[in-house]
């Protein structure tokens, strides 16, 4: 598949934004958040660099995990997942707080 180049700052702080959208919406849970974002845009080892870069400026990080497909970023309960895997974005829950589609 190709994908959009993350290439300049517009489309870097674009996606940084959605990054920090959607920690937030998710820690403002209380301890039981989620959030997916299929990604179908951008290539996720892209996006992968754009969540350490964010996450490495937190107080208390989370965990990163990557499986060549999907990013899982997590804490406890909490989580964010990005994908690139149509079929994940179609079977996930109802219940998920937040899910984006671009």
């Amino acid at each position: 598949m190709n994908y959009c180049p993350i290439n300049d700052d517009k489309v870097k702080q674009h996606l940084l934004n959605l990054i920090d959208f959607l920690f937030k919406n998710v820690i403002s849970e209380g301890g039981d958040g989620d959030a997916l974002w299929y990604s179908r845009f951008y290539d996720v080892k892209d996006i992968l660099v754009l969540v350490q870069e964010y996450n490495s400026k937190l107080k208390f990080p989370w965990e990163v995990k990557f499986d060549g497909i999907t990013i899982n970023w997590y804490d406890n309960q909490e989580a964010v997942i990005i994908t690139n895997d149509e079929k994940m974005y179609n079977e996930w829950p109802s219940w998920g707080i937040i899910v984006v589609k671009n």
